[in-house]
């Protein structure tokens, strides 16, 4: 499944101090053909007795190279009168009627919808998975809205480690090292469909009074000093921080985006 342009912009938010409320509840939808980012595409079916069902996520845990939720227990969907269709898409709402689409995808295997035939997801077979960059905590807590936990706002710092924080790498230190507060733009969709934001403003470390070592990633923090990791990127090779080098970031070179 993919996230609505919605839902990214209001993770990307997130890294501007606005918090994304969750829902107190999501509820599957069915439709017959492909809803796209904006998720007010495609036609959703519309029989009579149909409605969008509760679904209800189990805890995040590890999926292939990602972390993911599923659903918990079959979804039954009305019975129809008569012949409707395929339902080749599923998308995930805030709402039983109306309301934000949060995430789609494409159904492995369509469901024919016949007549006095209710539609079924089996258990766990809707997943929402994530990859990339973002830190397994934090996907976590991305993949925690859809069970009603909010997405808390934070003021993103940048630090320099000496590797990956998820592969043991630690914090550079030393004489008038500092994380970085760095600002981040609106979100605006990229022609691909992502949603993206990027560093508003030029920022400086201070300049070290002595050698930092050598950083191999730059991570993005949620807390000036302690927190947790949001983000990382590994740099290859490693780059030394020298007495009297100035680590410089320059307005748009820290992307972030969201699929």
């Amino acid at each position: 499944m993919y996230a609505t342009n919605y839902m990214e912009t209001g993770i990307l938010n997130a890294f501007r101090g606005i918090t994304f409320a969750a829902p107190a509840q999501v509820y599957a939808a069915l439709f017959l053909n492909n809803p796209t980012e904006t998720g007010m595409a495609g036609t959703e079916l519309m029989y009579e007795g149909y409605a969008r069902q509760k679904i209800d996520f189990t805890t995040p845990a590890e999926e292939g190279n990602g972390i993911g939720v599923r659903n918990a227990a079959e979804i039954i969907f009305p019975a129809p009168g008569t012949d409707v269709g395929t339902a080749s898409y599923i998308g995930i709402y805030d709402s039983a009627a109306g309301g934000n689409m949060l995430a789609y995808g494409q159904i492995t295997e369509p469901l024919d919808i016949r007549a006095n035939q209710p539609p079924v997801l089996l258990k766990q077979e809707t997943l929402f998975w994530l990859e990339g960059n973002f830190s397994t905590a934090y996907k976590t807590k991305i993949l925690n809205l859809f069970r009603g936990q909010n997405l808390e706002g934070f003021t993103p710092y940048f630090a320099l480690f000496s590797g990956s924080p998820q592969a043991g790498g630690g914090e550079l230190y030393g004489g008038s090292y500092a994380r970085v507060s760095i600002p981040f733009s609106t979100p605006a969709e990229l022609a691909s469909g992502q949603m993206q934001i990027e560093n508003s403003a030029r920022v400086a470390f201070n300049r070290p009074m002595e050698n930092w070592g050598s950083y191999g990633c730059s991570v993005i923090m949620n807390a000036a000093t302690t927190g947790t990791p949001v983000l990382f990127q590994e740099i290859m090779p490693a780059q030394p921080v020298k007495k009297g080098y100035m680590p410089i970031i320059e307005a748009g070179a820290v992307k972030v985006a969201v699929n």
